[in-house]
């Protein structure tokens, strides 16, 4: 049997070519309708996932991250910068963070 998958759950749609790639490698959900995520919406997928891809849209605060599961072990934001994250949250629960 193969081995599991990392979850990864995108938030906004991103190129195609990246889509296909993610596929590939990984149980990916992606957010083909480019809907934005309420807070409520976020904090539920960082309960499920082990990697979450956001956009620099994307307002990933304490209190959300809070929710997060203790398998999300990678955040890998979709933009320049960190100032949708609560980087002090974040460091507190062991989470990585890559842009």
């Amino acid at each position: 049997m193969p081995p599991k998958r990392p979850l990864v759950i995108v938030t906004r749609k991103l190129p195609d070519a990246v889509e296909t790639r993610m596929r590939e490698l990984f149980d990916a959900r992606l957010n083909l309708e480019d809907v934005p995520m309420t807070p409520e919406q976020l904090a539920d997928a960082m309960q499920v996932c082990d990697v979450l891809v956001p956009t620099v849209t994307d307002r990933l605060d304490a209190k959300a991250l809070a929710r997060a599961g203790s398998q999300l072990k990678l955040i890998a934001n979709y933009g320049n910068g960190v100032d949708n994250i609560d980087v002090q949250a974040v460091t507190d629960r062991d989470i990585t963070v890559m842009l």
